[in-house]
């Protein structure tokens, strides 16, 4: 059986996973140009939101902090934070070559496998330098 910090944690994982979900669709919707994927993202993003809805009307049930730091969150907001850059240079450089301007495919988010802040700041640099 369960206990209640193994489902505490999963719980908040869960919730990690999630927001960070809301975040790498957002940054989708930034550069879709295609109707038909704005609306599968549009959508994918409602279902997405929701679910974090769920999960802290959950965690209000069991009387457990949404905002509660623990390891495994950490994991999980690493991954998704990963997602998120990858998918910021992707809308950049899918934007500007849609407006005919000079694009960098794959991203150096991509090529660089970028897995944090930093580096993605590095990357966006060095698209920038390549223009």
């Amino acid at each position: 059986m369960l206990d209640k910090k193994q489902l505490q944690e999963l719980l908040l994982q869960s919730l990690e996973h999630e927001r960070g979900g809301v975040k790498v669709y957002q940054t989708a919707l930034e550069s879709a140009s295609c109707e038909d994927l704005k609306k599968e993202w549009t959508e994918y993003l409602s279902q997405t939101r929701k679910h974090v809805q769920i999960l802290e009307g959950v965690l209000q049930k069991f009387e457990i902090d949404p905002e509660q730091e623990t390891a495994g969150r950490e994991i999980v907001e690493e991954e998704e934070d990963e997602h998120l850059y990858h998918s910021t240079g992707w809308a950049r450089e899918l934007w500007l070559d849609s407006l005919g301007l000079t694009a960098v495919l794959p991203p150096p988010e991509e090529q660089k496998d970028v897995k944090t802040a930093m580096g993605a700041a590095r990357a966006k640099q060095q698209s920038e330098q390549k223009r």
